[in-house]
């Protein structure tokens, strides 16, 4: 049985509403997904023997192809998983914001009012216990348990996107537990489903409050599809 509260909005008043519920001295975070999957990290996605040794070797070949790529060269292990996480390479991170019109923005903004699946934003009362300082005296592989950390603006888009991220270990057979499944945490999140005939409204509100493909994706890309939206936006 889960432990965290689910809500349905048809709205973007409705959304407001839930999160102006939220007591303003607590410190919550924010994901949205187009879909309704298990908050695992990428890798989990990967039937992998030894997760740790897959990927260490696989941000060891990123680091050394990435150099000519970048404008900022990351300080640690941390900001390499940071850096290589909001490239879409497959990570223990799991990407959160602390804007829930972020989160909303995320979870809608590739769908349309015809899709007839709705979209999910988490939510995440953050323990701060469990936050760990991102630095060269800690190892990322080895902070023991899910962990939650603030990376270097080391990219446009982590600024813009006021990113966070949690850490996840797998467990001794090389599996992850989906976060909402965590008993540590579970209580701590709740989940948000918007229908799918909130998603036209929900993008031009999103679009008032500034929000759009241009501010979260803060270069070339994010423009593109920006003006595509303006002009031909569902």
């Amino acid at each position: 049985m889960s432990g965290y509260k689910e809500f349905t909005v048809s709205g973007f008043r409705e959304y407001q509403d839930i999160i102006m519920d939220i007591p303003l001295d607590a410190f919550t975070l924010y994901r949205g997904q187009p879909s309704d999957k298990p908050l695992l990290p990428k890798i989990a996605r990967y039937n992998l023997q030894d997760v740790r040794t897959v990927e260490r070797e696989m941000l060891e070949d990123f680091k050394r192809r990435s150099v000519h790529l970048i404008d900022h060269y990351p300080g640690n292990w941390w900001d390499w998983l940071a850096l290589a996480q909001h490239h879409g390479m497959a990570t223990r991170l799991l990407d959160w914001s602390e804007n829930p019109l972020s989160a909303m923005w995320f979870s809608i903004f590739e769908k349309d009012s015809r899709s007839e699946d709705y979209a999910v934003v988490w939510g995440f009362n953050v323990p701060k216990e469990d936050i760990v300082k991102a630095d060269n005296a800690t190892d990322p592989f080895k902070v023991g348990g899910t962990k939650i950390f603030s990376p270097n603006h080391i990219t446009k888009r982590i600024s813009a996107q006021l990113g966070w991220f949690t850490i996840h270990e797998e467990e001794p057979d090389n599996k992850f537990i989906p976060f909402e499944h965590n008993p540590r945490y579970n209580n701590r999140l709740f989940k948000i489903k918007i229908e799918h005939r909130a998603f036209r409204e929900c993008k031009k509100r999103l679009h008032q409050y500034g929000v759009n493909s241009a501010t979260m994706y803060p270069d070339i890309d994010g423009l593109a599809k920006y003006v595509e939206w303006i002009f031909l936006g569902a």
